[in-house]
């Protein structure tokens, strides 16, 4: 079992990787595709934490880039822990996520953002397959933690 999900883990990475590859170059920067009335596609390049945050931080490339690989190593040993398949499915797709964007950091110096919602005038930060990952992976657990555990399975 653990096989298989070390498959699907390789899969979403890779899936994560080709998609940033791909839409990268379709678009010019400054550019923008637009996809939908509420979805573009645009070259946002993140060189910071979630939102950007901390992006003009001294030295962010190598700290966040060392912050991400002790993540995945804390994942890695979760996941090899894990005796729950709910718990595991979570974490392989937080491990996925994971490792996407630390391979940008390592190959550009920046998580390469693509996906840019909006609804009217809301606007969502640009994000990336990694990161639907590792908000999937992190409802599910949290999902796991506090509604299976508490009512499910009793």
């Amino acid at each position: 079992m653990k096989k298989l999900y070390l498959i699907a883990i390789l899969i979403m990475a890779s899936s994560d990787q080709m998609s940033k590859l791909y839409v990268n170059s379709l678009i010019d920067e400054g550019k923008s595709i637009e996809v939908s009335s509420f979805i573009k596609l645009v070259k946002v390049w993140n060189t910071g934490i979630s939102f950007g945050m901390f992006s003009t931080l001294p030295y962010s490339d190598f700290f966040f880039s060392i912050s991400s690989i002790l993540i995945i190593s804390i994942l890695i040993y979760l996941i090899h822990k894990s005796n729950d398949k709910l718990t595991y499915f979570s974490l392989s797709l937080m491990l996925s996520g994971a490792i996407g964007n630390v391979a940008d950091r390592i190959y550009w110096g920046a998580v390469y953002d693509f996906i840019y919602f909006h609804i009217g005038n809301w606007y969502w930060p640009a994000f990336n397959l990694a990161d639907i990952y590792i908000a999937c992976g992190t409802f599910i657990l949290l999902y796991r933690w506090y509604i299976h555990d508490r009512f499910i399975s009793k």
